[in-house]
């Protein structure tokens, strides 16, 4: 079998996919962050079908963890014929014009990069990953990551909130109601992280242009979806940055 393999480790999550040749997503997996990159993959390929002794053809590899980049190479290069670990000086169809790019999360080049796959570039993007952090970035005509900004995401405000005040309590963001105006301790918290982000969100979108086109992505997305907080062109998957991270291997 020619199998492909794509790998991003993040905050409080290790997350693999395994593809075939012509870019199908034959199985996924999310690891707790203490997994050695190696041992997912290895159960993703027993899931997939594969035999328990596959090499993939080509990987590649993206961690905002330098503490367990090592080990995670050290794991997964038996595993493949081609590991790529994606980084700013990586070739890639995008410019980056940043100040420090070799200080860029290869998460955040993995999302503009799937973002470009799946969208195209006759339009300006809007990148959000709404994860631990949510990540706005700015794609401009002609393939150019002009910038972004980092915030906390959602549930990590909440659990800043009770961690830091004696009276505020632990809340969930998505346990119960997220109202305008919060009628309980626990409506307001929720309410004031959730629409926050959204908030946030449409201010990016509006500084980008009218013409943006916002692409997102990461687990409390979903949630801004369903609560339909977005009121402007977007489109979500929950695979963006391993499409990215398919792309270098598609080239």
């Amino acid at each position: 079998m020619d199998l492909r393999l794509t790998i991003d480790r993040g905050n409080t999550a290790l997350k693999a996919a395994l593809w075939d040749c012509d870019g199908n997503i034959l199985a996924a997996a999310k690891g707790d962050e203490s997994l050695p990159a190696g041992e997912l993959v290895q159960s993703l390929a027993k899931t997939a079908g594969a035999p328990s002794d596959t090499i993939v053809s080509a990987a590649v590899y993206c961690s905002v963890v330098d503490s367990d980049r090592a080990d995670d190479l050290d794991s997964l290069r038996p595993l493949c014929r081609r590991l790529t670990d994606l980084s700013s000086a990586t070739p890639m169809p995008l410019t980056i014009d940043y100040q420090t790019p070799a200080t860029l999360g290869a998460d955040r080049i993995a999302a503009a990069l799937g973002a470009l796959a799946m969208a195209g570039d006759n339009r300006p993007l809007l990148v959000s990953d709404i994860g631990t952090a949510v990540t706005y970035d700015f794609i401009d005509l002609g393939r150019v990551y002009r910038g972004g900004n980092i915030a906390p995401g959602i549930d990590l405000r909440l659990r800043a909130l009770a961690a830091f005040t004696d009276a505020l309590p632990a809340v969930s963001s998505d346990g119960g109601p997220t109202p305008i105006w919060g009628t309980t301790t626990a409506e307001a918290m929720r309410s004031g992280a959730v629409r926050g982000v959204a908030a946030e969100l449409d201010y990016y979108h509006r500084s980008a242009g009218i013409n943006t086109l916002a692409v997102l992505t990461g687990g409390s997305a979903e949630l801004l979806i369903r609560l339909n907080l977005i009121t402007f062109d977007y489109i979500h998957d929950p695979y963006l940055v391993h499409k990215g991270l398919y792309s270098i291997i598609d080239r």
